[in-house]
Parts: C-alpha cells; sequence; structure tokens
C-alpha cells in the first residue's frame, strides 16, 4: 500500500506541476486524486494506529503521509484555478 500512495502522491504533484490542457481531464484527475488522497490518509491512518498498538515493529505513518501529500496538491490546483481565474469569476477585490 506504501508504494501505490507514494505513486499516487507523486503523480498529483506532476499534475499540478503540469496540468492537462483540457479542462475535462483536469477536473478528472482532481476527483480521482482527490479520493486516493482522502483513501490514503484515512487508512494509512488507521493501519498506522492499529499497528501502533498491536504490532508495534510494523507501524508506519508513511500511507497516512502519501495521502496528506495527495491531498496538498490538490488543495494548491485548486488554490492556482481561483486565482488564475478559471471558474468565470473574477477574484474578489477592492473597487
Amino acid at each position: 500500500m506504501t508504494f501505490l500512495a507514494f505513486i499516487t502522491a507523486l503523480a498529483a504533484w506532476a499534475s499540478v506541476l503540469r496540468p492537462p490542457e483540457s479542462t475535462g481531464l483536469r477536473v478528472l484527475l482532481m476527483v480521482v486524486f482527490l479520493l486516493l488522497g482522502a483513501l490514503f490518509t484515512l487508512a494509512g491512518g488507521f493501519a498506522w494506529w492499529w499497528d501502533g498498538g498491536m504490532r508495534p515493529t510494523r507501524a508506519s505513518p508513511w500511507p497516512m503521509i502519501w495521502g496528506l501529500l495527495a491531498l496538498a496538491s490538490q488543495a494548491g490546483n485548486l488554490l492556482r484555478a481561483v486565482f488564475e481565474g478559471e471558474g468565470g469569476t473574477e477574484w474578489p477585490g477592492r473597487r
């Protein structure tokens, strides 16, 4: 699970640094990475908590960390979209 979470976080950051041209693909990637990031964060956190109590030698926080990084990348993606005006409305400011 750790390797898959790592690859997901890497792909999520790649989609932020080099976004696709198509808006539909960009939205689809955002939804997929948000879902996978939330899944890895919750499952990794639960596995870390469970293994910390039951099998302390096998407890690893890495799936949760990679999930949080995937979620952070999509938050950055959303902020960039808002500040660049991709939603069709202007950012509120003083007049």
